[in-house]
């Protein structure tokens, strides 16, 4: 009920104010799951074409495949546990994920799901809890990161912007790999001067 009245109001102030920007944080506009376990036993008895995604980071962060999904639209992912925690995918399609992975299901008449990825990919790793053992980005810590949205309308262009920029720098860098980081720190900068604009410009707060 809650996010349901806020995404009316959002939506009521989005349509009268074009420069409207909401500072709220994950928990309210978005639902968090996590994953369940999936053996590589299971997987290997299972076999299939539907990615299972983990908490590893290589190969998109997938496991395997079987011949079933949990899971099927638009959303990301995170990693909870491990070296690599707080580390975020973009997904799109029919998969499941394993108990280590978390999964962000974005209210999509306020965000994006390819929106909520960028903003993440730079903002997550900030959240994260390290000790000598172990990191963490658990759901009750993730569910508290803070986000600057836009109306529908600008957050379609920020998306358009950096999925070009980063097709560009992939053309571009294709067996260079000293220009691939020049390249990958250019995106980079642009990517956070976007959302560090967002942050600076935000005057609507939702509690």
């Amino acid at each position: 009920m809650e996010r349901e009245r806020e995404s009316g109001l959002i939506k009521i102030l989005s349509f009268i104010f074009d420069n409207f920007y909401l500072s709220t944080t994950i928990g309210k506009v978005c639902q968090l799951k996590r994953g369940r376990v999936i053996s590589k036993n299971e997987i290997e008895q299972n076999k299939g074409i539907y990615p299972v995604y983990s908490s590893q980071t290589e190969n998109d962060g997938q496991l395997g495949k079987i011949d079933a999904f949990d899971f099927d639209g638009e959303f990301v992912t995170w990693t909870t546990d491990g070296a690599k925690a707080g580390t975020v995918f973009y997904r799109n399609g029919k998969f499941s994920i394993t108990n280590v992975c978390g999964l962000i299901i974005p209210d999509i008449n306020i965000l994006k799901p390819k929106y909520l990825y960028y903003w993440l990919s730079i903002n997550a790793q900030k959240y994260v809890k390290r000790d000598l053992s172990n990191a963490k980005l658990m759901s009750n810590v993730a569910e508290n990161i803070k986000i600057e949205i836009p109306s529908l309308k600008v957050q379609e262009k920020i998306v358009k912007v950096l999925d070009n920029f980063e097709a560009i720098c992939k053309d571009l860098n294709i067996g260079l790999p000293a220009e691939e980081a020049k390249r990958q720190k250019q995106y980079e900068y642009y990517r956070d001067a976007i959302f560090k604009h967002l942050e600076d410009s935000s005057n609507n707060t939702i509690k």
